[in-house]
Order: structure tokens, then sequence, then C-alpha cells
């Protein structure tokens, strides 16, 4: 095998944030969005090699076919992210963009592989898995891990997240990184103004729980008139049993709904909606006019209140604990490449997706990374419409590190659209997030409902596994 090794001195790379990218499409962190043309760039320092690169399969002159909305080459070649640079000037591979709208990527995916046209990559996506898999569009990476160097140091933080996607034996799926964990944002400012604990000290005291959270919400109310919540609810508070709607072991889908904990999470949220602590208006901000106390949504729209709402003091915490749990469970994107079936270059995507895991784990790349994620996000006209503080920074890497929180893996959002569609849909998984917390109701209410939404998930299961046949 041809060694390829280089040293990166003299290499200047960049980090692009592509906003565009990610504000066109909805996974499990929800659909809002912040419309911006910009894509800021950090220069990034000279360095050496990172350490672990070993012996890769020789892939250079190896050019992949991307499938994407967005472009991983920049327009001008001095931009280049990380792990571009280092899969081009190290590796010696190249990328091929083939463009598609986020809407139609499912439908040009499927006609590329019936027509035998090349494409070699695609982005994960929530429903890839298994739904993707058994329509035969997807290949198992476990062929190439040698190009992921997967048993040297820099996955042994994400080997249990990468576990967690294991299917049929074979791992489809190996995220590089956690982003966007779906949080609380609060207000400090309206804590202290109304004299209640810090939620963010209770969480470090590991007294951040249910009960805290419903005694928090209504002594707002009482003091206020206002609310207690807004914002995309049911998901995370669901997931924070540590339950799946559907988990898979022993090769099995299994469908949880039956199951005591998420009954609790749906009562909790018609204890919610009855003692009318939720508002149903929906922003891409924490609300103006200090009438409600959380709004739940992706970490990113932290960013977008600070701008809006200078003055609030803007922290933000997990979904409180179940008190069964034994852990801190969070609903997160995760920042992963698939390979797509009858790809002839697996190695190549394999040592793409390795070069993703060194752009977010080596030291060199953390304080430019920082840097940049702290600028001011700008729209086509110049104006701020997003921006981090750096204690805000800070916590978002707690709530992205898989030792110290548990992200949630739920193989419901990839068991085709009447459970969870990516374009927008009112499958089950959409009406469990919903139907108890806005219209309360009874426990036959949610009895009934359980009913009907089970019938639905064994349908697919037996779909799913039927296909396996």
């Amino acid at each position: 095998m041809k060694n390829i090794k280089k040293t990166l001195a003299g290499i200047i790379a960049v980090t692009t944030v592509m906003t565009s990218a990610v504000s066109c499409r909805k996974n499990v962190t929800g659909n809002l969005s912040v419309e911006t043309d910009d894509k800021p760039i950090a220069m990034l320092p000279e360095s050496e090699e990172p350490e672990g690169v070993g012996e890769p399969a020789d892939i250079s002159g190896t050019e992949i076919v991307w499938l994407s909305d967005y472009d991983l080459n920049p327009t001008e070649k001095d931009k280049r992210s990380v792990a571009l640079s280092l899969f081009e000037d190290v590796f010696g591979g190249k990328v091929k963009f083939v463009y598609t709208p986020a809407e139609e990527r499912f439908d040009k995916l499927a006609s590329m592989i019936l027509a035998g046209d090349e494409v070699d990559m695609v982005e994960y996506d929530p429903c890839a898995l298994p739904d993707g898999v058994k329509k035969n569009q997807y290949e198992p990476l476990d062929p190439y891990f040698n190009s992921l160097e997967i048993n040297s140091s820099i996955w042994d933080d994400m080997s249990d997240v990468i576990d967690m996607f294991e299917y049929n034996d074979q791992h489809y799926v190996i995220p590089y990184s956690l982003s966007n964990p779906v949080v609380l944002t609060y207000s400090r400012k309206m804590i202290e103004e109304n004299k209640l604990d810090d939620p963010y000290e209770l969480y470090e005291k590991g007294k951040w729980d249910w009960d805290t959270f419903m005694e928090m919400m209504e002594k707002f109310k009482t003091n206020t008139g206002g609310y207690g919540i807004n914002g995309f609810v049911g998901n995370s508070l669901i997931h924070s049993t540590g339950f799946n709607i559907v988990n898979y072991k022993n090769g099995k889908l299994i469908n949880n709904i039956n199951t005591a904990p998420i009954k609790e999470a749906e009562t909790f949220m018609q204890k919610i909606a009855n003692k009318k602590l939720y508002s149903t208006y929906r922003n891409d901000s924490f609300p103006s006019g200090n009438d409600t106390l959380f709004f739940a949504a992706p970490f990113w729209t932290i960013g977008v209140s600070n701008v809006r709402c200078p003055d609030m003091d803007f922290m933000a915490i997990p979904f409180p604990q179940y008190d069964k749990a034994k852990e801190n469970y969070i609903v997160c994107d995760f920042n992963a490449k698939m390979l797509v079936k009858n790809s002839q270059k697996g190695h190549a995507v394999a040592t793409y997706i390795k070069c993703e895991r060194f752009a977010v784990t080596q030291e060199d790349y953390k304080e430019p990374a920082k840097e940049f994620a702290l600028l001011p996000q700008k729209n086509s006209k110049g104006a701020t419409v997003s921006q981090l503080t750096p204690e805000q920074y800070d916590i978002l890497q707690e709530y992205t590190d898989p030792t110290e929180i548990t992200p949630v893996v739920d193989f419901a959002y990839g068991m085709g659209d009447r459970l969870y569609s990516s374009a927008g849909s009112d499958g089950i998984i959409d009406q469990l997030e919903k139907n108890m917390l806005i219209s309360g109701g009874t426990y036959e209410t949610w009895k009934t409902f359980r009913d009907s939404c089970s019938a639905v998930i064994k349908e697919e299961i037996e779909r799913l596994n039927k296909s396996e046949n």
C-alpha cells in the first residue's frame, strides 16, 4: 500500500458553517430556521499531521460523488473546511458535488441508484435507518473500518453512540459529532425577578427533575399570569425517560408505546396542558413580552434570542430528568455521512468521515472553532441575526459531549412516513408530541390514542421485518 501521509504544515484550513443548508431541512430537532445568505469563516493555524492518521487505504486520486443541496467545496479554494482540507491535502481525495433540492433528496437518490448513476456519499437523515436500508439505498461501513480507524483513540468517546446505530449487526451510520441539542432556554433576569431557583444550578446539583420543573412553571404562572413553556416540548420530554418509541434490540424492532415511562411522559404533558402552562405560539426565538418562562427549541435559537432580546441574560439546560432514569437524556442531531448502495468508493467515503472526526477532535482546531462560533452571524443585508456568548458556547460543548449526556437514537424516525417524515407530516411521532400537550384530555383519551398509535407502529414493524426475509 502506498504511504500517502503528508504533513499539514503550510495548509490554511477554514471552518465553514453551512447555515443555508441547515435551515432547509427538518430533523428530530424541529424545523425552525434562520434566514441568512452569509457563510462566515474562521482561519485555522498551521498544524502538523493529526495524531492517529496511521496507514490509511490509498485513496489518492479518488473522487467521491456527494449528493446534497449544498456543496462541500467552497467557491474559493482558501475557504475549504478543515475536513475537506485534510481529505484533499493529506489523503489525496476529491469531492464532486451533485445538487438536489433538500425536499427531493430521497427521490433523487433512489432514481440515481436505479439508473446506475454514480453517487457515493449522502448526509445522514433520521429517515434513513431502517427504512432506507430496507430500500437498498445504503451500504454498511463495517468493511471500511480500517480507513475509519474505528479502533483508534479519536473515536473513544463516540463508541457508545456508534453502537446505538447498529442494525442487523452492521453500522450504516458512524456519527462523528453531535450538534443542535434541544434544550430549555430561560432568562436569568426573569428567574431573579420572580425569585425562582436558577435551573442550571439545580441541574448541576442533580435536582433538576420533572417535579421541580412543574413547580417552577406553576410559581411563574401564579406570579405573572403567563405561561410556563412553549416550543418543541413533547419529543424531548418523552425521551427524557430514557425510553424510545421504537427500540432495536437483539435484531428486532420493539414497540415501546405501551411502557409506563412513555405513559407518564404523555400524562405529564396532559397536566401541563390542563394547568394552562403551555403556549401554542411558535417562533424561532425566546418569546418576547416576558410572559413565558421556558422556550424548548434547538440550541441554535439562543443566538437569535440574544440579538432580539439583548438584556435577558439567556441560559440553557437539558429537559428535566425523569425520576426513574439514571442519566440525562437529550435529543440532538447526529452529524454523519452515509455510503450509498453500489458505491465502489467505500474506503474514500470512510476516509472523508474520518477527516470530519479529526476536524472536531484535534486540539489545534478547537480554539479557532470557538472564535468562529462567537462571531456575529449576519444576513445578506449585513444585519446581525444571531450571536452566542462565550458561556453559552461552553455549555453547548457540555450538552454535545457524550461523556456528559446520553443522546437519543429512536428508530421510529426511520420507519416511514406513517410514523415520521423529514419533509413534514402528521405522523405518529408528531401526534405523540402534540396530542396530549395541546388538547389535554383524560386517561381514557390517552389509552384510546395509545392503542391507535400502537396499531400503526405494529404494522410498520411487521412491514420492515417482512422485507428482511
